[in-house]
């Protein structure tokens, strides 16, 4: 089975966004401050080439309880 690391985006009442990142240990991280979506969208992008380059899965936390059901 693939390792895998959960995100959410949280907009945050200023405007801007934070992505929260849990990895399948337990432990979550946070990117805080992006200024629009296509910030988050370029971090995102960065964020899923490391998670493939350490093999693993970058999965949207909502997508993924979903999947659980």
């Amino acid at each position: 089975m693939p390792r895998h690391a959960s995100y959410r985006i949280i907009e945050r009442p200023d405007g801007r966004f934070d992505i929260a990142v849990t990895l399948a240990g337990g432990g979550t991280h946070v990117r805080e401050g992006l200024v629009n979506p296509v910030d988050v969208q370029t971090a995102l992008a960065m964020l899923r080439d490391l998670m493939a380059a350490c093999g693993a899965v970058l999965v949207e936390a909502e997508a993924l309880s979903l999947a659980a059901e």
